[in-house]
């Protein structure tokens, strides 16, 4: 019989490392100081007004993740490190990381939510901190309007006017999608503080005369007026079951007929629970955050857009990951 060795626990923890290596980087902005050329450790060090030799530890480490190059003493960006990590660059995803900061000191305190039966590390928008909600939306726009960039790719929006973000945060994966049409008008709905925070994130978007900016609570009042098409992005997954019902009955109700909701994120399952990966690993993530909130399956939100009104509903993959339910309202 063959000696069983620790091979699945060593591989899990060996990963750590180098991930927090990635967010440090990030948080540095040593891959935007990159992006002028191969740099010695001094010379980024002064670039970045920092220690250098102990950021020479963390340029050797980010060597081994192979984002960065290390050749002659020089350390400069790999083509990833380029395209996604430098600030400016239009695909740059390196300013999500004060959310991926606190996802993953949230995630620290999963057992501690699980024997407390509640969340450790609780998010409530409506008492959040002007300071700490603004971090919280920022750090999700390069995955926001990656979403909303990835939806006008994959569905037909050429007939839409109107749409509505419901719970959108920044607003951000509204204003990707309308970058590709400029016939388009939106509405974020969001909670007055959230709306707040956002009005002033939305102005880095040249779509940001094209948005108007509306306040309420979805899960307790339908949405005035009738649009297109309605988008719930990240947002059944923070409510409980009951509340995710109402939401999404009354985005149905702000919908002319006819007019599709598309609800997207990690937190939608199969009906196995056990893929996506993404989906379950966030259910984890969900639990330390809000007292109700999870991934939910694909069985679960055609059981309530169902109920809400809707016919034809199908879930598909975003470019990127997210999933994606499109439903017609009747």
């Amino acid at each position: 019989m063959p000696i069983l060795t620790p091979d699945t626990i060593n591989r899990l923890e060996a990963g750590v490392p180098p991930a927090l290596a990635l967010l440090a980087g990030m948080e540095l902005e040593v891959f935007t100081a990159l992006a002028k050329g191969p740099r010695t450790p001094d010379v980024l060090a002064a670039d970045l007004g920092v220690d250098s030799e102990r950021l020479s530890r963390l340029l050797y480490a980010l060597a081994l993740t192979n984002l960065v190059t290390y050749e002659n003493g020089n350390f400069a960006n790999s083509p990833e490190a380029a395209t996604f990590l430098v600030k400016g660059s239009p695909r740059y995803i390196g300013g999500g990381h004060e959310l991926t900061r606190e996802i993953w000191e949230a995630d620290l305190k999963t057992a501690e939510s699980i024997r407390r039966g509640a969340p450790a590390a609780l998010h409530d928008f409506a008492e959040m901190d002007e300071a700490s909600l603004t971090a919280f939306l920022r750090g999700m726009i390069p995955f926001a309007t990656a979403t909303g960039r990835a939806l006008g790719r994959q569905f037909d929006f050429s007939g839409v006017r109107s749409i509505v973000d419901v719970g959108g945060g920044s607003g951000a994966a509204l204003a990707g999608l309308m970058e590709q049409h400029a016939a388009m008008r939106g509405t974020l709905f969001e909670l007055p503080s959230v709306a707040k925070a956002a009005a002033v994130l939305l102005d880095d978007f040249p779509c940001r005369d094209r948005i108007d900016i509306a306040t309420g609570d979805i899960t307790t009042e339908p949405l005035k007026g009738q649009h297109d098409a309605a988008l719930l992005r990240a947002l059944v997954q923070v409510l409980a079951p009951e509340d995710a019902a109402k939401a999404i009955r009354h985005a149905v109700a702000g919908l002319r007929p006819g007019g599709h909701i598309y609800i997207t994120g990690s937190g939608i399952l199969n009906d196995d629970r056990l893929t996506p990966p993404a989906g379950v690993y966030l259910n984890v993530t969900l639990m330390n955050f809000y007292p109700s909130g999870r991934s939910y399956t694909n069985s679960e939100h055609v059981a309530w857009l169902k109920a809400a009104g809707c016919t034809d509903p199908v879930q598909t993959t975003l470019r990127g990951g997210s999933e994606v339910i499109r439903a017609t309202k009747t």
